[in-house]
């Protein structure tokens, strides 16, 4: 997905934000803002939202002398999600379907996202979470089966994962896949704003269920091209992919192979421009070759 003029408030806020999340003063984030526009004025709309996002995140970690900025609000978010998680394992195996709601729980964890939004907003997370049973009452059943049909038979799932904390949620996910597998499960190789790194996987438990790999690069989504050899001989040759959050959407939705993306739609730019709605969400589906994602199936 190209970057749209209308991503540019939005990069800036976060760059606004993300500063001052570490420094509060005026002066310093001021620097840092300006070094940012000067970065923006070069930019190419031919490259993704994640890869300006990228450079913007590398000029703040820099300028603040900090390579994890966000490393505060990560642990939080994994710490609030393993609160949540004991009773969201017993809503799930209780549930009518537990495949179904294990996939809504996983998608209710993407709520734990601080690039759309940097300030932690308990009744919005609370809100996710409450209404994960009913949303997957919603999912369109012919496609949710063809999703579980697709992990049975796999030999190997590669899980491409999104958020510290949201990734205590993949790892229910994972516990509730059909037959036993090899599975991995990939992170970002360095810090970049709150995307799951190593330890954060650790910390979730990930290790338990799953492989973690690094993909090699460090934007907030999975540019193939410079991704490490290593993920990218998994990626080709896993028989499902799961793809986790918006940002691994946006740079991966024009992949030829097949993909899963299970994500809720947070930005409007992105919900304009495929038709979808601000809060919905998504399980999609994308054929090897699709130019671009099918309809819904939520």
């Amino acid at each position: 997905m190209r970057t749209s003029l209308d991503c540019l408030p939005c990069i800036v806020r976060q760059a606004v934000d993300a500063s001052r999340m570490v420094m509060a003063d005026e002066p310093t984030v001021l620097k840092i803002m300006k070094i940012v526009f000067e970065r923006l004025a070069c930019l190419n709309l031919s490259a993704t939202p994640p890869e300006i996002v990228r450079e913007v995140h590398a000029v703040i970690r820099r300028e603040l002398h900090d390579v994890d900025p966000f490393l505060s609000i990560k642990k939080k978010s994994t710490q609030r999600a393993l609160d949540i998680a004991g009773s969201a394992k017993v809503a799930i195996e209780s549930a009518g379907n537990p495949f179904a709601a294990a996939v809504a729980f996983s998608i209710a964890g993407n709520i734990l996202d601080f690039g759309m939004r940097s300030e932690w907003n308990e009744a919005l997370i609370a809100e996710s979470f409450s209404k994960a049973l009913e949303c997957s009452l919603k999912f369109d059943d012919t496609a949710l089966a063809r999703f579980h049909d697709e992990i049975a038979t796999a030999d190997m799932v590669l899980v491409l994962g999104d958020n510290a904390g949201e990734a205590v949620f993949d790892r229910l996910l994972i516990e509730h896949f059909p037959r036993r597998k090899k599975v991995f499960y990939a992170v970002k190789s360095s810090p970049v704003i709150n995307d799951a790194t190593r330890e954060d996987a650790v910390e979730a438990s990930i290790a338990e269920v799953a492989e973690i790999i690094a993909n090699g690069a460090d934007i907030p989504g999975t540019m193939l091209g410079e991704c490490s050899e290593e993920f990218l001989r998994i990626f080709h040759t896993a028989d499902v992919v799961i793809s986790k959050g918006q940002g691994n959407f946006e740079t991966l939705n024009e992949a030829k192979r097949k993909i899963w993306f299970l994500f809720q739609v947070k930005c409007p730019v992105i919900a304009k421009h495929y038709a979808y709605s601000v809060g919905d969400w998504m399980i999609l589906e994308k054929s090897r070759n699709d130019s671009g994602c099918t309809k819904p199936l939520r």
